[in-house]
């Protein structure tokens, strides 16, 4: 199994990915838009949309299965491929029509103009928009928006229609292939293992390293005081020696089992299957035919109930496209019902996820062995003697890193010195030694595996990472948004790392990128210490090697090291480049059509220290015409660049800190950006001011990034109106809004739309403008007294009911908005300097809440049943309440008779007035009270009875 079969299930599993099922919806869309088409377009785009389901349907990799390794289903599949690009072009440029015809009927709405919208030369530009007149009484009625197709640089008609005729002769040589029977076994072949068995593979003195895993493994099962029943698993990537240590262990403890039997797993996930093999290795009887589960469980119970057994499950994976896991976890049931007590179950397994479903309570991870073990055991395989040969002695000690503790690599290369030992040609083994990482094809055949055993939107995901280099230190937000702009992610999924069934794009690039981690493909970066406190992971360097092949017709990396003076041919099919900023103006001597590419990675070059290339030339970057994937932090640019405005499909821009934050005009060209990212995790800051600046930010409405939002008023240059906010329904993460005592009245506050905004999971509400002096936000004007207007405003701010934090500051109105209520899945509520709120809002029915902290609310005089509004707040965990100047109790009238069943924590500052606590007699739990300067009146003799008998207590600082 090698290159051209790793390109080939590289190219399977993009067809069932997210982005076909997203390009059929875009077609869908554009067909079914409100704006005017030429003639038997609408019918085309739904052609379009109606080819790319058969297309997916019938090239499935989950019907078709196995691996593609015909060379001919491989040259087809990228050629259907590139025709699907094509249309991913057209259907771009119509969906960025559609959304600038968006932004200029709002911008007419705002501005209550109409008439006509043209280039300076008073020709119609490309795809301008244009509003007619539509009655016949020459006053202007109802907008009419047309798009027209004047220029070669939009999507005309001939443009579909020649996608469409590729796409449809592709799509029926792909078909013919699929539905010939003949056809469809001589090009598809399963990917399978050869089975292990236990005998270890060298002797228990031979066996070098993993001496503390080992004994480790051997006390878990050797421990015969130990009564219950365990299952215990070994994970490790391809090539580390799970099986060699479990065989090693499995040998040294048989003999204390009642039954000891080893079972190879691999491709063993049916119910019956898994049994089958544990009766042939229990019993040694090869024959199952006669039996089915029920009869099959019976035998097996009779041959081992009651006897201390020993079942190892070798080569354990998961494997989406065919396992039910549910079926491996009964066979387990049954096995493990029916055997003695004190039995052991040990998987080896490369993936977290098998450990976890298969209910291991002991893990031993296998992380490679140390240099001076990795010599012995090259020196043991190879027949070389570890005290003479100092020359071959000295480069194994010298190159023996290149090798990451893999046992299976170790022994790979041995194995060549050993065959060219016998020649004793010192020049041949040399060679061997000078580049071992070019000689273990076995060990990158093993990850290869591991790739195959990917989900297909996994296998698409993980191949991009191959543009890195290797020893990439990987930040997952940064490189899952990289996943959205290219389609790689499902928009709306319900996935096992999201709660509630709630699921944003974010949450499941999230999922996805977890899931690699599971399967050993990522690890977490030990910490060398330092100020970094942000996790990144890295990809073990022979795992890098495999996806590099594997992507290797698709992804390429190009630096100086990698291509020396000479200049290398580039697949034509290349879409994704990462490039060192050394060679980045040499892009044009490289055969490759640089409009075709999705995604460009300046990076620096090896051994640069300083910020790198400070600009770019715009002639090189306008080439990039297709890129949606632009990452230039590597870079030291100060000035966005003048061309990146023409990049119109660019959903992931990347700029480095040295950037200025005031990105101009250039970045709101860019329709359907996602993610604006600058600098590194740590330049946040600098992150939040840059899309802050941005001048018409509400064209960007495809945009999924946490912003600041500071409402204008008429009288300031500086800011945004809130209307603004409407079209821009991805936003993520935070919103914050400030300046709201601008917004005068209830119908400006709903133009924000902030119930449309269902991935905003932190919503911050601010009113009073920023002092210039001292930072610290401040009234504008004496309207920001009158209470009325920031009532009704408030109340227009209603955002969805998925709301997770919400924190209102300087709020001037009297009483609550109605919607607080109803934020079913609100877990934090922040209520600061909301002087004049009169009283506390009814939140004890809200289910999810847990936090709730009050400041500054300086004319809540008592706290009583009304603040439960028949609720018990189920899940409040801690209040604060904090410079309440006229609180005077916090008292338990009228409420339920046991409310704050989980409150444990409650800390009270700065309430001079305040002198009854009675509420905190309802709680069920121990209190933690802690109170702080201020609160004369709060003493041991006023609190409940808990507080006296040592159930809850109480601290005063």
């Amino acid at each position: 199994m090698g290159p051209e079969v790793a390109v080939a299930l590289a190219v399977v599993g993009w067809f069932v990915s997210p982005h076909i099922t997203k390009l059929m919806e875009v077609a869908r869309s554009c067909a079914s838009s409100k704006y005017k088409l030429p003639r038997g377009m609408r019918k085309k785009l739904l052609k379009l949309a109606q080819d790319l389901g058969d297309i997916k349907d019938f090239l499935d990799p989950a019907t078709m299965g196995g691996s593609v390794n015909d060379r001919t289903w491989v040259n087809r599949l990228w050629s259907l491929k590139d025709a699907i690009h094509d249309a991913e072009e057209i259907l771009d440029l119509f969906e960025s029509h559609i959304l600038e015809a968006e932004a200029a009927k709002n911008l007419k709405k705002r501005s209550g103009g109409g008439g006509g919208s043209a280039s300076s030369s008073g020709r119609k530009s490309a795809y301008s928009w244009w509003i007619f007149t539509t009655n016949t009484s020459g006053r202007k009625s109802a907008y009419s928006w047309w798009i027209f197709t004047t220029n070669t640089s939009g999507p005309s008609m001939n443009q579909l229609k020649e996608v469409l005729k590729n796409l449809g002769e592709l799509r029926e040589r792909m078909r013919e292939l699929c539905e010939n029977p003949a056809t469809r076994r001589a090009v598809l072949s399963p990917l399978c293992r050869a089975p292990l068995g236990p005998e270890p593979v060298r002797e228990k003195k031979l066996f070098f390293g993993y001496g503390v895993e080992y004994e480790q493994l051997v006390s878990m099962l050797g421990d015969g005081n130990c009564k219950d029943k365990k299952v215990i698993s070994l994970i490790g990537h391809g090539g580390m020696g799970k099986t060699e240590l479990a065989r090693q262990a499995y040998r040294h403890v048989r003999g204390k089992f009642d039954r000891p039997i080893w079972v190879p797993a691999y491709g063993k996930n049916a119910q019956f299957d898994l049994l089958a093999e544990i009766w042939k290795s229990a019993v040694g009887e090869k024959s199952v035919q006669e039996m089915n589960i029920s009869s099959l469980q019976d035998k097996l119970k009779a041959q081992l109930a009651s006897q201390r057994c020993l079942l190892v499950l070798d080569d354990v994976w998961s494997d989406e496209k065919d396992i039910n896991e549910s079926q491996r976890r009964n066979a387990l049931r049954c096995f493990t019902d029916f055997v003695g007590v004190g039995s052991r179950i040990v998987m080896t397994t490369r993936s977290r996820i098998c450990s976890t479903k298969l209910g291991a309570e002991e893990t031993i991870f296998l992380n490679g062995i140390k240099p001076e073990e990795m010599m012995l055991l090259l020196n043991d395989t190879a027949n070389l003697s570890a005290d003479g040969t100092s020359g071959i002695q000295g480069m194994l000690k010298s190159d023996v890193l290149k090798l990451k503790g893999s046992p299976s690599a170790a022994i790979e290369i041995g194995e060549k010195l050993k065959a060219r030992n016998a020649s004793c040609r010192r020049e041949r083994r040399g060679g061997i030694l000078e580049n071992m990482e070019c000689h273990i094809a076995g060990v990158l055949v093993s990850h290869l595996a591991s790739y195959d055993h990917l989900p297909p939107h996994l296998q698409r995901c993980f191949a991009f990472c191959s543009i890195f280099p290797e020893g990439w230190r990987f930040e997952p937000e940064k490189l899952t948004k990289m996943w959205m702009a290219l389609g790689f992610v499902e928009e709306k999924a319900h996935h096992p790392q999201v709660e509630n069934g709630m699921s944003s794009m974010e949450d499941v690039a999230t999922g996805y990128f977890q899931e690699l981690v599971d399967r050993s493909l990522f690890e977490l970066e030990q910490s060398k210490g330092g100020g970094d406190k942000h996790n990144r992971y890295v990809i073990h360097e022979h795992i890098h090697r495999m996806i590099r092949d594997a992507s290797s017709k698709n992804c390429i990396s190009i630096s100086r090291a990698s291509t020396g003076d000479k200049t290398t041919s580039i697949p034509p099919r290349v879409r994704h480049l990462s490039v060192t900023s050394g060679c980045l103006d040499q892009l044009n001597e490289y055969s490759i059509g640089l409009g075709n590419l999705r995604t460009l990675i300046v990076l620096k070059d090896d051994g640069d220290d300083d910020d790198g290339i400070v600009a770019i030339d715009k002639d090189i970057l306008q080439q990039f015409k297709g890129v949606r994937v632009l990452d230039l932090t590597e870079t030291g640019i100060t000035e966005l660049p003048a061309s990146i405005g023409k990049l119109k499909h660019v959903r992931y821009l990347g700029l480095p800190s040295t950037v200025s934050s005031d990105l101009g005009d250039q970045v709101t060209k860019l329709l359907f950006l996602q993610t604006l990212s600058v600098g590194q995790d740590e330049d946040k800051g600098k992150k939040r001011e840059c899309i802050t600046n941005i001048s018409g930010i509400g064209r960007l409405v495809k945009l999924r990034e946490s912003i600041e939002f500071q409402v204008m008023r008429a009288s300031e240059k500086e800011g945004h109106s809130l209307w603004e906010l409407a079209g821009m329904k991805s936003l993520g993460k935070t919103l914050s809004i400030k300046g709201l005592d601008a917004v005068s009245s209830k119908e400006e506050a709903k133009q924000a739309r902030l119930d449309n905004k269902c991935s905003v999971k932190v919503l911050k509400l601010q009113w009073g403008a920023p002092d210039a002096r001292h930072g610290e936000p401040v009234a504008r004007s004496s309207a920001a007294a009158d209470p009325a207007p920031a009532v009704a405003v408030l109340q227009g701010l209603q955002p969805h009911h998925y709301l997770h934090e919400l924190r209102i500051e300087r709020y001037s109105g009297e009483t609550s908005p109605t919607w607080l209520s109803g934020l079913e899945k609100l877990t934090r509520l922040y209520l600061k300097n909301c002087r004049k709120l009169k009283a506390l809002p009814a939140l004890g029915q809200l289910p999810c809440l847990e936090l709730l902290e009050i400041k500054e609310l300086c004319v809540v005089a008592r706290i009583d049943g009304g603040f439960c509004g028949g609720g018990a707040f189920p899940k409040l965990k801690k209040i604060v309440l904090d410079d309440m100047k006229e609180l005077v109790a916090w008292n338990d009238n009228d409420m339920p008779k046991v409310a704050f069943p989980l409150l444990r924590d409650v800390s009270i500052a700065d309430c001079p007035l305040l002198s009854s606590l009675s509420a905190l007699g309802r709680c069920t739990g121990p209190i933690d009270l802690r109170v702080k300067g201020g609160c004369p009146h709060i003493t041991p003799d006023i609190l409940p009875a808990a507080f006296r008998n040592g159930v809850s207590t109480c601290k005063f600082h």
